[in-house]
C-alpha cells in the first residue's frame, strides 16, 4: 500500500519492491531452509514452526494480488462511516492497483 504522491514519484521503486515482495513469498513457501530459519528466530523446534506457517500463515493469505468482495468491503466503509458512499468503478481502477506478475 502506498500514497498517490510515491506511486506517481517512485513507481519504478514500488514496482521493484513488488516484485522482490513476491519472489521472497515464493522463496519462503518454497525452500525448507526458510522454514528452518524462521523456527530458529522464534526459538522453536522446526516441526511446531512448519505447522504454524501450514495452519496459521498459509501463503494464500499473505498474497496481494487480488482483492475479494469489494462490494462488502465497500459496503463496510459505508456501514463504519469511512465513506459517505461506495466508490466508483473509475475511483476503484485509481485507488486499486495491482502490479501484474
Amino acid at each position: 500500500m502506498v500514497n498517490g504522491n510515491l506511486l506517481r514519484d517512485r513507481k519504478d521503486a514500488v514496482l521493484r519492491f513488488v516484485r522482490a515482495f513476491r519472489e521472497t513469498l515464493d522463496w519462503m513457501y518454497a525452500d525448507p531452509e526458510a522454514i528452518k530459519m524462521y523456527a530458529e528466530a522464534i526459538k522453536v523446534p522446526v516441526a511446531i514452526a512448519k505447522t504454524a506457517v501450514e495452519k496459521y500463515q498459509p501463503k494464500e493469505a499473505k498474497q496481494f494480488d487480488r482483492i475479494l468482495d469489494i462490494e462488502g468491503i465497500m459496503a463496510d466503509a459505508v456501514k463504519h462511516k469511512f465513506l459517505d458512499v461506495p466508490l466508483t468503478r473509475e475511483q476503484l481502477a485509481e485507488f486499486i492497483q495491482i502490479p501484474p506478475r
